[in-house]
């Protein structure tokens, strides 16, 4: 009787692992495309003529809009429509209905289904208007849910992140300092997880996804310490080195308990694992087989987006070899990448420039730079190598560059503390002027700025006539940017 028990006991426990892991994305790769099928019911008056989608490629890490991929479908008279997405992998959208959008996850070769109910969302929302069915029904759901309650992770992360671009994480931070920082975060990550565990609406596999992200954009939080405290108190060597050594005593804490054994952290990073883990750390990161190849996919795109290098034809071989389901779209970004190089090396379109006087200082410093400029408009972009928006920046301008560079100057630049091999592979596909000035300089320069300088990008229009028209810090979307430029054009 008591072995009976015992079994009966084991086979539930067995059942409820399957089903705590039945819905959580598994990680996959193929080249069948991922289905998504919609259908909107209720006040037909109220549906729009098209549904849009775009999917993040989970093996670019690079700049936000070099991940992301479209698609538009139109409703038919019963209100459905289909979409067949190349994701290569299991893969994250966001699907845009009218005024109402939300984010559920798909994979390759299988089909997620969703019902939104136009009449319900009106006084109900999103979550309690949407239903799924097919692969991920539950996990979808509850990512629904947590979004719309504010305590979806990668959601919370994304604002974090944009404070401290623009400078503004310091008015959320009691102590503006090394050591409030790092409160900061934990204070952070403990409340996220605490809204997880309390909530008894989400289910066991959205549970297990969410805290792994958590864990996940905690960590990739870590190396940004100076940076989202404006480098307070900063200013010697000592200081600095002082810092260096606190982030890697908080990332070799984070690293102790081999994080990435963990199986769901593979649906949530970005392909670089160890984009906080240091050369100084001597611990090897061990990833889960099953997703090694999106993580030598992602080398190659770390390669051709971050650093604008081209591959080799061996390395093309490699691709063509390795990557049997991603390795199209490395290729086919390559192909972009050198055709916008041969371009503006044709054109001319990006030169490196230096001030006429290194010795430079005070008030000198703007009027040197645009002194070369007068009789036409000029954008400053004050910029990091460091910085994704800043890069984000450069990728979504591109094209309006070439627009408009007969009736605007772009002027571009960067602190000398920039890595230099770095700066010296990215400038030859951004196009603008580029400078590399001291922090005296630098310095001087923000004094003359009628805006917050502690973050960047920063953007300072120029009239004609050298006069400054106005000055920003951060980075919106190219509609903003033009919106800007419009008045001195």
């Amino acid at each position: 009787m008591k072995i009976r028990i015992l079994i009966t006991v084991l086979l539930g426990i067995l059942t409820l692992t399957g089903q705590a892991q039945k819905h959580l994305p598994r990680f996959k790769y193929s080249k069948e495309p991922a289905v998504l099928i919609g259908c909107l019911v209720g006040d037909s008056t109220q549906r729009p003529e098209d549904i849009d989608v775009i999917h993040w490629m989970k093996y670019n890490p690079g700049l936000p809009g070099e991940a992301i991929k479209d698609a538009t479908s139109s409703l038919d008279e019963n209100g459905s429509c289909s979409f067949s997405l190349h994701t290569g992998t299991t893969a994250k959208c966001l699907v845009m209905i009218g005024d109402y959008k939300f984010t559920c996850y798909v994979v390759p070769g299988d089909t997620v289904s969703f019902t939104l109910d136009l009449d319900r969302i009106k006084t109900h929302g999103v979550s309690q208007s949407l239903s799924f069915s097919g692969a991920l029904s539950d996990f979808n759901q509850d990512l629904v849910y947590a979004m719309e309650k504010g305590f979806d992770p990668e959601k919370r992360y994304q604002e974090i992140e944009k404070k401290r671009n623009m400078g503004q994480l310091v008015n959320e931070m009691s102590d503006v300092s090394v050591e409030g920082y790092f409160q900061y975060l934990d204070s952070t990550y403990q409340s996220i997880n605490k809204r997880i565990d309390e909530d008894s609406n989400i289910g066991a596999s959205y549970r297990e996804f969410a805290k792994a992200a958590n864990h996940y954009e905690y960590g990739s939080f870590i190396p940004f310490c100076a940076y989202s405290i404006k480098y307070a108190g900063l200013d010697t060597e000592e200081k600095q080195a002082a810092l260096a050594e606190r982030q890697m005593t908080w990332l070799k804490d984070y690293m102790k308990n081999d994080p990435w054994t963990t199986p769901a952290l593979c649906y949530v990073m970005w392909g670089r694992p160890e984009m906080f883990i240091q050369s100084k750390i001597a611990q090897q990161v061990k990833l889960p087989e099953n997703y090694m190849q999106c993580h030598l996919a992602s080398k190659y795109m770390m390669q051709i987006g971050q650093q604008s290098q081209s591959l080799s034809e061996a390395q093309k071989d490699s691709v063509r070899l390795y990557l049997p389901e991603l390795g199209q779209d490395i290729l086919d970004y390559n192909d972009k990448l050198e055709q916008e190089m041969a371009f503006i090396n044709e054109q001319g379109k990006s030169r490196i420039c230096t001030l006429p006087n290194d010795k430079i200082i005070d008030n000198d410093v703007l009027f040197a730079i645009l002194k070369p400029y007068r009789g036409r408009p000029v954008l400053l972009d004050l910029w990091e190598t460091t910085c994704g928006p800043c890069r984000f920046a450069f990728k979504d301008m591109h094209e309006k560059k070439i627009e408009l560079s007969d009736r605007i100057h772009f002027v571009n630049i960067a602190r000398e503390r920039s890595d230099l091999t770095t700066w010296e592979q990215l400038v030859p596909s951004y196009i603008g002027d580029h400078y590399r000035l001291t922090e005296q300089q630098l310095q001087s320069l923000h004094s003359q700025l009628p805006c917050n300088t502690s973050g960047v990008p920063i953007w300072v229009l120029i009239n004609e006539d050298g006069t400054i028209h106005h000055a920003f810090t951060g980075w919106g979307n190219l509609d903003i940017m033009m919106e800007e430029l419009e008045p001195v054009l």
